[in-house]
């Protein structure tokens, strides 16, 4: 395996001949270099009211020390000194490092060490233990792995059958206006329509009912939509007059592309393709990395209010504040195949390590249970997910009441007055819902039911 290295470099326009010469020359990677930055562009930050308050609810949901000793690589927590914390602090509701510490702060990070003194039960020791580091996911080296020409030839044979497959269900393809910025190239653009985006691909099948909603659909880390099309069909099948639009985020399937669109970026650019389309009322579904983009939605009130229903598949967002998503995806050693399997063509993939380190924010991202309150939400994971701490995040949506209905492979758990539904797979790991008909079935019910939801 070649060997793991870490980069750093100022921003850059790609050229379509030159995106080509870079991908076939094995320094690719030292070129990658020269386009990821060293450090994260941050969103504005927190007002002390906001960074109080954030705390406040992570605080209040942080049950035992493993939770915070995880930050530090779950390093012993004798090991952890007063000034690591105060490190994490600093990442984690100021967005900076020590050398960005502000003077008036100080009070307000000495009332937060103080309350995680309290948890942890003992006073933290002085000074700063350099032996320690802690999770500072935008701040810390970008890691990637080189990948050879022969892998871009795979990732571009999977989009042409994924595209000729989508098509044949009556899909059409709206490009980007730059597409020779993106590697391997979409041949097949020069016949599609321009989206009326320029920054945003994605693929409709257009909305013919008139009673129900259409599907907007957020993709997850892999390999575009090829993991989804059985799901699609599912879909199609159930009801062939239901529309889909599915947003393609190709910054995180496995290609050489310009950075992803920040959250305003990315919601303004959603609003003008429901505009387009004139799409008014819709159900939000997304796995994974998508559940972040969902999130997004949820917390726009001008775009949650035309959702009827939201599915949330192996989540992300809840319980971000835990360190198992960070740590699971970007900085565990790989034990088992799966592990590897994650960590080679996953966590260690440029364009996706760039996404990960450089743009995504937690604190933008989170969802808490108290932001599902009057909304349709149904929330399906895994018990084996390697990335998601399932067991907690189920534990927190249910209250902690544990088991639900069993059907079949799958226990259903259902609350608040039956707006919110929890899917719980005993058997899967990560993304395995959408392998088979039979896991999937709940799902497709349930995106039946919220499309012909009258209310959300």
């Amino acid at each position: 395996m070649r060997a793991q290295r870490q980069y750093s470099t100022s921003s850059s326009t790609c050229r379509g001949a030159a995106t080509f010469r870079r991908c076939v020359d094995p320094s690719s990677c030292a070129h990658w270099c020269s386009r990821c930055p060293q450090a994260a562009t941050h969103p504005p930050p927190l007002s002390k009211e906001e960074r109080q308050a954030l705390f406040a609810k992570c605080f209040a949901r942080t049950r035992d020390t493993a939770h915070a000793t995880g930050w530090f690589h779950f390093a012993p927590e004798s090991a952890i000194h007063r000034e690591n914390v105060v490190e994490w602090i600093l990442w984690a509701l100021f967005s900076t490092s020590r050398a960005g510490a502000a003077d008036e702060w100080r009070e307000e990070i000495e009332e937060y060490v103080q309350r995680i003194e309290h948890l942890l039960g003992r006073k933290l020791a002085p000074g700063w233990n350099a032996g320690v580091d802690c999770i500072k996911v935008t701040l810390d080296p970008v890691t990637a792995l080189h990948r050879p020409l022969l892998w871009y030839m795979v990732v571009g044979l999977v989009d042409l059958i994924t595209s000729m497959h989508l098509v044949a269900n009556g899909f059409k393809h709206y490009t980007l206006h730059r597409w020779f910025c993106y590697f391997p190239p979409r041949f097949l653009n020069l016949f599609w329509a321009r989206s009326p985006h320029p920054h945003i691909s994605y693929w409709y099948r257009p909305h013919r009912s008139t009673t129900k909603k259409p599907i907007v659909f957020f993709h997850g880390i892999g390999i575009g939509l090829w993991p989804y099309l059985p799901f699609f069909t599912d879909i199609i099948a159930r009801d062939p007059d239901v529309g889909i639009l599915a947003i393609e985020n190709l910054p995180i399937s496995m290609r050489i592309s310009p950075p992803p669109l920040a959250r305003p970026a990315m919601l303004d650019g959603l609003a003008l393709l429901l505009s387009h389309h004139g799409l008014d009322r819709f159900v939000v579904c997304g796995h994974s990395y998508g559940t972040v983009v969902a999130a997004h939605v949820m917390r726009c009130p001008a775009l949650a209010a035309r959702a009827t229903g939201w599915l949330l598949v192996d989540p992300i967002p809840f319980l971000l504040h835990l360190p198992a998503v960070a740590h699971n995806f970007v900085y565990r050693a790989p034990r088992g195949a799966h592990e590897w399997q994650l960590w080679y063509f996953a966590s260690r993939d440029a364009d996706i390590a760039r996404a990960l380190a450089r743009h995504f924010f937690w604190a933008e991202s989170t969802l808490w249970r108290e932001d599902l309150a009057g909304r349709r939400v149904a929330v399906a994971l895994g018990a084996r997910d390697q990335i998601v701490d399932a067991p907690e995040v189920r534990a927190y949506l249910t209250g902690g009441a544990g088991g639900g209905r069993p059907r079949g492979d799958v226990e259903a758990w259902t609350g608040d007055g039956g707006r919110l539904q929890v899917l719980w797979y005993p058997a899967l790991d990560h993304a395995m819902v959408f392998d088979t008909a039979r896991a999937r079935r709940p799902m497709v019910e349930i995106l039946a039911r919220f499309v012909g939801a009258d209310v959300a």
